[in-house]
């Protein structure tokens, strides 16, 4: 379905808050998936800490369900889990709102949601599905 011409500007504005998202989504992501192996391979076993007894920015040793672990200072192995959590319920608002004003179909939905849990994949699905929509925003104009 061709985009309707009272959605061309706010299109064009949303491609760049989607541009955004994507990049940082996709940033701690790949920050998600360092800290999350760090901390599960069996010979590492260790969360990122600030600020805690040990030093600026260090590594302590995650232990069972936790144990040993500094009381002060911040898990910035949590911290970038909780953060990746809210910037993806952003990217899918963001998702959402670029696919009713183009009227894509639900499986591109699918695809660029895909991008926020995929490693790398927000990078990919930004580029081709930016390229896409720009295609029929131009297309759209050039009718009006």
């Amino acid at each position: 379905m061709p985009l309707a011409q009272s959605q061309i500007e706010p299109a064009k504005k949303l491609l760049r808050y989607f541009k955004i998202s994507s990049y940082v989504t996709g940033v701690f992501l790949i920050l998600l998936m360092i800290t999350w192996g760090i901390r599960r391979l069996p010979f590492l076993g260790f969360d990122l800490w600030l600020l805690g007894p040990n030093g600026f920015i260090t590594f302590e040793s995650y232990g069972i369900e936790g144990e040993g672990l500094p009381d002060v200072g911040f898990n910035l192995t949590v911290w970038i889990l909780i953060v990746h959590g809210w910037l993806y319920v952003v990217y899918l608002l963001i998702d959402f709102r670029l696919w009713t004003i183009m009227r894509w179909s639900v499986v591109r939905f699918l695809l660029i949601a895909l991008g926020g849990v995929v490693p790398l994949l927000s990078f990919i699905t930004e580029a081709h599905y930016q390229k896409l929509a720009r295609q029929e925003i131009q297309e759209a104009e050039q009718k009006s």
